[in-house]
């Protein structure tokens, strides 16, 4: 932890990437089935970063599982699985396969708050996104607010209601 302090005093921001899904036991749920292997180093650090991060009012931009880090480090939780935990769901888990490589498959639609930051950075209203996640918000952080949607209600962007700039998507956007 103090090597992770020193680290993170140097920083001007944070920017949480994709990856494996996080633990559930860091939001208080027994693991489902589907819920893939943890990585609990990453876990940690990355919560450890996101607790820094809001002490000193840092800037942070979340992608996909950093969303969902960024979620459950505010006291939120996920979804394990969306197919088997919200049937009605869209189909959202675009992983490239060897028959569609493309980490770039527009997967669906998502709708933006008028007003967000993210609007704001669009300028519009709905945008095409990829999709390659079978983990969501279920239960939204104190301190976040749902910015854009998925058709079928998911949550697929958050945004911090106070302080710095604090915004989450679920979607890839550097493809």
């Amino acid at each position: 932890p103090d090597t992770l302090r020193a680290i993170f005093d140097r920083l001007d921001g944070v920017f949480l990437t994709g990856g494996v899904d996080v633990d559930p036991a860091h939001y208080g749920e027994p693991r489902h089935p589907r819920c893939g292997p943890p990585d609990p180093d990453r876990d940690v650090v990355e919560l450890m970063l996101l607790r820094h991060a809001e002490e000193r009012e840092l800037p942070v931009l979340a992608v996909c599982r950093g969303l969902q880090v960024l979620n459950v480090a505010g006291g939120g939780t996920l979804y394990q699985d969306v197919p088997t935990q919200l049937p009605a769901a869209l189909k959202h888990d675009f992983f490239p396969t060897p028959d569609r490589p493309s980490r770039a498959c527009l997967a669906h639609d998502v709708h933006v708050a008028p007003g967000s930051r993210l609007a704001g950075v669009l300028g519009v209203s709905a945008v095409p996104v990829n999709s390659m996640h079978h983990q969501a918000v279920k239960t939204l952080a104190p301190g976040l607010r749902p910015t854009a949607f998925a058709p079928d209600g998911v949550v697929e962007a958050v945004e911090g209601t106070g302080g710095p700039f604090v915004v989450g998507v679920q979607w890839h956007p550097e493809e």
